[in-house]
């Protein structure tokens, strides 16, 4: 299947699944809706579900936008609404929800 082409049925009510694996093109032994984890998220008008690997923790972050040099890259069209530096100094990408399943339906 396409990202966002599978959907999966939660109390009546259909949702898409974007699997972020195949949208990025990652290497993962967890392609299976049984063995990965379905996050369910929001926004505007629209509802999907995230197929991820793993869930690493849940932080406050500042978003601060992405660095200029990075433009030529065309970030905004995969999916990413800019960056965080995490407590332990490494760098962590944030997911721009409200665009990335319009992102995945072009993918």
């Amino acid at each position: 299947d396409e990202c966002g082409h599978e959907m999966v049925d939660r109390m009546g009510t259909f949702y898409p699944i974007i699997r972020l694996h195949r949208f990025y093109n990652l290497d993962t032994e967890i392609t299976s809706i049984e063995d990965g984890i379905l996050l369910w998220v929001e926004a505007s008008d629209r509802s999907y579900c995230l197929f991820v690997d793993e869930l690493a923790g849940e932080q406050q972050v500042v978003v601060k936008p992405l660095p200029a040099y990075l433009n030529s890259f065309n970030m905004k069209n995969a999916g990413i609404a800019g960056c965080t530096i995490l407590g332990n100094g490494s760098i962590s990408i944030i997911l721009d929800i409200p665009n990335l399943y319009q992102m995945a339906q072009t993918y």
